[in-house]
C-alpha cells in the first residue's frame, strides 16, 4: 500500500506531519509573495498546487482534505511572529470570501466566533494589514475592502428575507360619507336616510 504523503522525486514516504510542515513553510512564502502585490489574493486550490509543485511533496489525498491543516500552521506562525494574518489572502474564487476556515485566526487570537459579516470584515482588515506590511504600493488612504460578490449576496439575502415576510393587510380609511344631515325645515340634525324625526 502506497504512502498517503511522499516525495515525487523518489517516492520516499513521509509522515503527515512532515508533509504538512513542508507545505506550510512554502505556503507562508507564497502568501508573503501574494501580499507583496496590493490587491492580490489566492484560492486554496491554487495554493495547494503551488506548495506541491515547489516542494515536490505529493499526496494521494485530495488537497481539500489537507490544505486547511496547512493554513492552520501558517496561522500559528503569523500569530507567534506578530505578523498580519496572511491566510486572509486565501479566498474562494466564486465568492471572494475567506469563509469559516478563517475562524481559526480568531480562535488562535483568543477571540470569540464572529458572524459571517464580522468575519469577512476582519479578514478584509487582515488583507489590508498584510498589504501594508509587504506591498510597496499601498495607497495611503486604502481601506479594507469586502468582496463585491459577498456584498451582493448579503443584499440579495436581505431582499429575499424582506420579500418572504408576511405583508400587512391594507386597511383603507372609512369612506367620507356623512351619516347625518340638517333638516331644511327645523334645522336639526337628522339621520341621512328617512324623514326628520322632529318634523314628522
Amino acid at each position: 500500500m502506497s504512502a498517503a504523503y511522499f516525495r515525487a522525486t523518489d517516492g520516499a514516504p513521509l509522515t503527515a506531519e512532515e508533509a504538512l510542515r513542508t507545505w506550510a513553510a512554502e505556503a507562508y512564502g507564497v502568501l508573503v509573495d501574494t501580499a507583496s502585490q496590493y490587491g492580490q489574493v489566492v484560492s486554496a486550490e491554487q495554493l495547494a498546487h503551488a506548495v506541491q509543485d515547489a516542494t515536490g511533496v505529493r499526496s494521494t489525498e485530495r488537497p481539500s482534505s489537507w490544505i486547511g491543516r496547512v493554513l492552520t500552521l501558517v496561522v500559528y506562525r503569523c500569530s507567534a511572529t506578530g505578523e498580519p494574518p496572511l491566510t486572509a489572502l486565501v479566498v474562494s474564487p466564486s465568492t471572494g470570501t475567506v469563509g469559516p476556515a478563517y475562524s481559526e485566526v480568531q480562535r488562535v487570537a483568543g477571540q470569540t466566533a464572529l458572524s459571517d459579516v464580522a468575519r469577512e470584515k476582519a479578514a478584509a482588515q487582515g488583507r489590508l494589514d498584510a498589504y501594508r506590511r509587504y506591498a510597496p504600493d499601498v495607497p495611503a488612504n486604502a481601506e479594507p475592502v469586502l468582496a463585491t460578490k459577498f456584498i451582493a449576496a448579503r443584499e440579495q439575502a436581505k431582499r429575499t428575507a424582506k420579500a418572504a415576510m408576511p405583508k400587512r393587510p391594507v386597511v383603507l380609511p372609512p369612506p367620507d360619507v356623512p351619516l347625518t344631515r340638517i333638516c331644511p325645515q327645523c334645522f336639526l340634525e337628522t339621520p341621512i336616510i328617512g324623514e326628520c324625526q322632529n318634523c314628522n
